[in-house]
């Protein structure tokens, strides 16, 4: 009788320790978020304190991404072959370097340095969230917890929004990011203490040790690889693009918001983020048919959007302003059913490497958006603000277009 209580107690025991392990890093990636979307909230701040124009705004944004991007498969292979433990917390160390630094100076290249530390401590955060949930979660629920731990990161992005504008009001930008700091070390001293790599020892077996070279070859040749590449290339780039930097400049100059209003309408993108990844995750993760019919479609959708950025003249209505930021920040959830697609599509012990090459997706379209548009309104800054930001858009609304292309392709295979 007690051998059998024994027994059952052990999956729910097992269970609850899977969600507990899980749940440190996901908070890890939410405070990543918080830290990754800070810029674009501060962005009117940050032109002041460091007395930098629009293209040196993009350029801290782009070098924080370009960290980003350039470390996604090293990410994914730290994560195949470290563990997750190590590498989230040597990331939220170097998350609470780089607010430091972002905090204390005054010059360009302090606040560079600070957002490229911050770009490398949040590159290793999301890929090996994913391989904590690939270890203790069956195959069959990775899709789920893959679109709540986006929903985590919506969260960070919350915090990213009206309560740091508040905070840099109330507060000032020093106490703000060294306050952000210290709660990021404090998390990176938790996830060291807490989280575990896998439930029991790794058989030598049961965890491939194949070259670099070779785990690489094996993820790209995947058509749900690729697929899953140009899913997340182009609905999370536009996501990043509104939320991490242009948007809260293209609410103020070009659509004359206010700063509160501003954080108020970055935060319905961010909600329109949080209940895509919670639909994708209920509805959507796990079904390959109705993940890439629904992703297509979503796909279709932001390419209208801003389509309709570009084309409208002058400020947009506030209703059509708010369907917009709603579509783009649910287009931003759905880019969680791109590492279900390639979770499915490689084995267990290449799923970090696989999701740090979906990841570099969204990411080189985002590096390449924060370039374009910085570059296009240094160009064009003779035209009144609502005309420049629409020239400045168009190179995002081609990206996009591309995107689809290549998915629909591909889907066609």
């Amino acid at each position: 009788m007690s051998a059998t209580v024994l027994t059952d107690a052990r999956p729910d025991r097992r269970h609850r320790m899977a969600w507990l392990i899980w749940g440190v890093g996901a908070l890890c990636y939410c405070t990543a978020m918080f830290h990754r979307a800070g810029l674009g909230v501060a962005a009117p701040e940050a032109i002041q304190r460091f007395g930098a124009g629009p293209a040196v705004l993009s350029l801290f944004s782009a070098l924080q991404l370009g960290v980003y991007l350039a470390l996604q498969v090293p990410s994914g292979l730290l994560a195949d072959r470290l563990g997750p433990r190590k590498v989230i917390t040597g990331g939220m160390a170097a998350l609470a370097a780089g607010s430091a630094v972002f905090a204390l100076s005054g010059s360009i290249l302090g606040g560079i340095a600070g957002r490229m530390l911050i770009g490398f401590g949040d590159a290793f955060m999301f890929t090996n969230v994913l391989r904590l949930a690939a270890h203790w979660f069956p195959p069959h629920r990775y899709g789920r917890v893959a679109a709540i731990t986006g929903l985590a990161g919506g969260l960070g992005q919350v915090a990213s929004t009206l309560p740091l504008g508040l905070a840099l009001h109330g507060l000032g930008w020093v106490p703000t990011f060294v306050g952000a700091a210290v709660l990021t070390g404090a998390l990176a001293v938790l996830a060291a203490v807490v989280i575990r790599d896998r439930a029991e020892p790794a058989e030598p077996a049961a965890q491939p040790r194949e070259p670099i070279g070779r785990t690489l070859r094996h993820v790209t040749a995947q058509r749900g690889t690729r697929h899953a590449f140009w899913v997340h290339f182009v609905l999370m780039a536009q996501f990043l693009a509104m939320t991490t930097l242009w948007g809260g400049p293209w609410l103020t100059a070009a659509q004359g918001r206010g700063t509160t209003e501003v954080g108020s309408l970055l935060l319905v993108s961010v909600v329109g983020f949080i209940a895509g990844s919670w639909f994708a995750g209920q509805y959507v993760a796990g079904r390959p048919l109705r993940r890439d019919r629904y992703t297509l479609g979503l796909s279709a959708a932001v390419v209208a959007v801003w389509a309709l950025l570009v084309g409208w003249p002058g400020m947009l209505p506030t209703p059509v302003l708010v369907v917009a930021l709603v579509v783009i920040g649910a287009g931003g959830g759905g880019a969680m059913l791109a590492f279900d697609a390639a979770r499915l599509a490689n084995a267990e012990h290449r799923s970090g490497t696989a999701s740090g090459v979906v990841n570099m997706g969204g990411f080189t379209a985002a590096v390449l958006i924060q370039l374009l548009v910085g570059g296009v309104l240094q160009a064009v800054a003779f035209l009144p603000a609502a005309l420049a930001y629409r020239w400045a858009f168009a190179p995002v609304l081609m990206l996009l277009v591309a995107g689809v292309l290549a998915q629909w392709r591909l889907r066609q295979r």
